[in-house]
């Protein structure tokens, strides 16, 4: 075991050290002893539910929105949705579908008072009609996409969520997936993909948490596990 680079991947994920100004990157052999017994003492602990989720964190204070489980901005032009689209997939669904609405409107409606060539129903797709569209359209869009982040996430944010690592079981993944050189001896297994009901993305402690740290305590590796039954 690299005990800089275990030390470093805690810190990451969250864990801190009681000893000020330390950068484990280029810190001395005999600081990063001291550092390894603080961590041997105090582990950093993740949290399993009973079907073996693991977590960083058991917060009950779940994100009421899009905007704050994505630490979103508020959108306010033309660049910014565009911006938005790039970081959020599941926000093209919201672009494409304020195109959508607004060429079956002005179907319905037919040519008469539209301007300028600028009908939502006259482009190809909703890149196009955005890149295109009058200042006064893009101020009602930028006002739905700010209504949008707002609303509360539904299942295919919370996905996109774990999979970056946005929230406790997404940060318990990546490090896990990318950080973490025991999984096999920990039995944790990592899931990326579709699972019963829905596309799911965890690792999971397939082994009980007492005996997970018991391990851990043999083997000298700073971490533990408790259940999280919320």
């Amino acid at each position: 075991m690299k005990r800089r680079e275990f030390l470093k991947s805690l810190v990451a994920i969250g864990w801190s050290t009681t000893l000020p100004g330390v950068s484990l990157a280029d810190a001395p052999e005999a600081v990063i002893d001291q550092v390894w017994s603080e961590a041997i003492t105090n582990p950093m602990v993740f949290y399993v539910k009973p079907w073996g989720t693991i977590s960083f964190g058991n917060d009950d204070d779940y994100p009421r929105s899009r905007r704050s489980l994505f630490d979103l901005a508020p959108v306010a032009n033309r660049e910014d949705l565009f911006s938005l689209n790039d970081e959020i997939s599941t926000f093209e669904w919201f672009l494409e579908n304020e195109w959508l609405e607004r060429s079956e409107v002005e179907d319905e409606e037919g040519d008469d008072g539209e301007d300028c060539g600028l009908r939502a129903a006259s482009f190809a797709d909703w890149q196009s009609w955005l890149e295109a569209a009058p200042d006064e359209v893009i101020e009602e869009v930028v006002d739905h996409a700010n209504a949008w982040q707002e609303e509360f996430p539904d299942e295919t944010d919370w996905e996109i969520a774990n999979l970056r690592g946005y929230t406790g079981q997404g940060s318990a993944l990546t490090y896990f997936r990318d950080d973490f050189e025991f999984n096999e001896l920990f039995n944790i297994v990592i899931v990326e993909g579709d699972h019963p009901g829905s596309s799911y993305y965890a690792a999971e402690l397939h082994m009980d948490v007492d005996d997970a740290n018991q391990v851990a305590l043999e083997e000298g590796i700073p971490v533990r596990f408790e259940w999280d039954s919320d």
